[in-house]
């Protein structure tokens, strides 16, 4: 995938309503059993990471981070010691300065009661930030492409505390670039992704935009916050562009006027046969503002 593409999505962050938040909890691996059964020796202190896979998160999969070693459990049997050499950085870019860029390649993990799980790209990166950041690229069931990493915590130095990414669903859609919509915008961008939560922040991960066809294109009807007495008003927004790897987009939006300060009802419209996966919710609740209190 083209570096700009890659710069661009680092910079996207995904704002959900407290309400979209509580309807999300159905695909949050908050309990989980993190147990290895065997590691290897490791040079440095190793750093964790969990992948999750299958309709309950039956499969596990461990990534293990040893200096610029990784280790996955290619087999998802908890013994991070049979799955031969541990893999080593490629397509290594020094910029200069400590900033700089590499990839972690495997072809698949290959779980002995499981679906194959394709095209792994874990993608390590530090353009001048403190800390190094990542992201991660899988193909579920060897069709259905999806991301995760570039936001928050992507590893725990401790075992107990690392982060559990499922690369599944249900998803849940969530709006992205925003947190509200201001009442006299215009041509701005209005936009989403289908993510499912993890163990938390840090832990998500996002379908990509190339898991549906061309074809099919998610429509947001809204129906907004009205003066009492005053007709429903309620608008129709397709989301023909794609963009960043998970974003679903039109860059055509604007608040219609007659609209007060309030809440928005946003539904998500899909095809049925869309989605892989079924959606946790259909529905998001966004608060509309004054542009004097935005």
């Amino acid at each position: 995938m083209s570096r700009l593409l890659f710069a661009v999505a680092i910079t996207l962050g995904c704002v959900l309503s407290s309400t979209d938040r509580v309807r999300a909890s159905t695909n949050v691996a908050s309990h989980f059993d993190r147990s290895i059964s065997k590691e290897p020796r490791y040079e440095q202190t190793p750093k964790y990471s969990l992948i999750t896979t299958g309709d309950g998160g039956d499969v596990k999969v461990w990534m293990v981070e040893d200096g610029k070693r990784l280790f996955v459990d290619k087999n998802a049997n908890g013994d991070l010691t049979d799955d031969g050499p541990p893999i080593k950085p490629s397509h290594i870019r020094d910029l200069g300065g400590n900033r700089g860029d590499f990839e972690y390649l495997l072809d698949a993990i290959t779980p002995a009661h499981g679906a194959r799980q394709t095209s792994f790209v874990l993608r390590r990166w530090n353009y001048g930030a403190k800390e190094d950041s990542y992201g991660l690229s899988l193909t579920v069931d060897d069709q259905m492409p999806m991301y995760a990493g570039w936001f928050g915590t992507f590893w725990s130095t401790d075992r107990e505390k690392a982060p559990v990414m499922h690369f599944g669903g249900p998803f849940t859609p969530k709006l992205l670039r925003r947190k509200e919509f201001v009442i006299g915008e215009k041509e701005q961008r209005l936009s989403l992704c289908f993510l499912n939560f993890g163990s938390g922040p840090g832990a998500e991960s996002r379908l990509s935009i190339d898991a549906l066809p061309k074809l099919v294109v998610p429509e947001l009807k809204i129906e907004w916050p009205t003066a009492s007495g005053v007709a429903p008003v309620r608008t129709s927004h397709r989301l023909t562009q794609r963009c960043c790897y998970w974003e679903f987009y039109s860059a055509e939006f604007e608040v219609p006027r007659g609209v007060v300060a309030g809440q928005a009802k946003v539904s998500v419209n899909l095809p049925a046969s869309a989605l892989p996966i079924e959606l946790t919710t259909t529905e998001m609740i966004t608060p509309v503002v004054t542009e004097d209190s935005h």
